[in-house]
């Protein structure tokens, strides 16, 4: 869901985002690689299968949103070239509407409100980066199910443009000597979405 690759389009990744790319790689790797991720992306996959995981994924990614827009609230980076990227709950919750789906309730948040903006930094890393493994995933599913079904979390628009606003939010916000606290926010965040997947199985 999530995959960053080391280079973007041919540009070299700033330190901070290596940094977090090596310092998350294994919880990145059981995620990406988690049963209701992978049934995406492979032949068989089903209106159901794919109803399951939308709905798997709706809580983590609620709690995500809710806690960086209140992080950067709370930190003063909430507006301006600071600001995270729009929500796409929004459209999850229309992909979930149009699949036939009730909505689970959010539950509260495993993710604490980052208390620095290196924290925000990590939990931005996965926010923003599952924007680019999403595109990977909505292709997929129109080929497995048809350009009908609901897709727009996944084809969320303008990944890259967004990515590169992180990465500059990143260059900015995270110097080296904090990186290890924008990596455990990251290592946070990837959990929670483990915890919600593991629980759907």
């Amino acid at each position: 869901m999530t995959r960053v690759n080391s280079q973007f389009r041919g540009e070299s990744v700033p330190a901070v985002a290596q940094a977090l790319r090596q310092g998350t790689r294994s919880a990145h790797r059981r995620l990406d690689h988690h049963p209701l991720l992978q049934q995406l992306v492979r032949p068989g996959l089903t209106r159901a299968s794919y109803t399951a995981s939308l709905l798997a994924l709706y809580r983590p990614q609620a709690q995500l949103e809710a806690v960086v827009a209140a992080s950067a609230a709370c930190l003063g980076l909430s507006i301006g070239e600071a600001s995270p990227a729009p929500p796409r709950l929004p459209q999850l919750e229309a992909d979930l509407h149009g699949l036939g789906a009730v909505l689970p309730l959010p539950g509260s948040s495993e993710c604490q409100v980052a208390d620095s903006p290196a924290a925000l930094v990590g939990l931005r890393y996965v926010l923003d980066g599952s924007r680019l493994g999403g595109q990977v995933i909505a292709r997929q599913v129109v080929e497995w199910l048809g350009d009908d079904v609901p897709h727009r979390f996944f084809a969320a628009a303008e990944p890259d443009w967004h990515w590169r606003r992180f990465l500059a939010f990143g260059q900015h916000h995270c110097p080296p000597e904090d990186v290890d606290r924008a990596v455990a926010a990251a290592q946070a965040a990837f959990a929670n979405y483990l915890v919600s997947l593991d629980a759907a199985l």
